[in-house]
């Protein structure tokens, strides 16, 4: 059962996955994105800043899913821990590096996406962060699936 979950969410997390290294690689030639730049952005690349902002956080929760779906796999008894509890022992366990920054990149997601600044400058600001974050995500996630890999948890 539990491995059918993983595999699920893995589906699901290698679609926003590629989706957001697509945003990124998108936005390359843009970042670090100044004010005039941000001002004369077209439709296109307003919409490609719209899919790494939804990628990120879209990954980042499911992986959150992944990781405690891993941990009950692996048979570790988290079903009614709250997840920095999941958090600490994915870290432990060596799945993932830092629960703190997890935690850290939750908190810059949602401050960045969630404010609505008028100052075109936070804005930028916070564009430019989530662009290099995402890419710490991105391989959180690749850490994920060699943790995956080599524990031979499918298999």
């Amino acid at each position: 059962m539990n491995k059918q979950r993983i595999l699920s969410y893995i589906s699901i997390c290698n679609i926003h996955s590629e989706r957001l290294k697509s945003s990124l690689r998108n936005l390359e030639k843009l970042i670090p994105l100044s004010v005039l730049q941000y001002k004369l952005l077209n439709e296109q690349e307003l919409s490609f800043l719209d899919q790494m902002s939804y990628r990120f956080g879209k990954l980042q929760d499911l992986s959150g899913g992944l990781l405690r779906a891993i941990l009950l796999t692996i048979e570790e008894d988290v079903s009614h821990l709250p997840f920095i509890d999941i958090l600490n022992k994915a870290e432990k366990l060596g799945i993932i590096d830092s629960a703190h920054e997890w935690i850290t990149l939750r908190e810059l997601r949602n401050l960045l996406t969630h404010e609505y600044s008028e100052k075109i400058e936070d804005i930028v600001n916070g564009i430019n962060k989530l662009y290099e974050i995402s890419k710490r995500l991105l391989d959180i996630y690749e850490g994920i699936i060699q943790y995956i890999n080599k524990r031979q948890i499918l298999e």
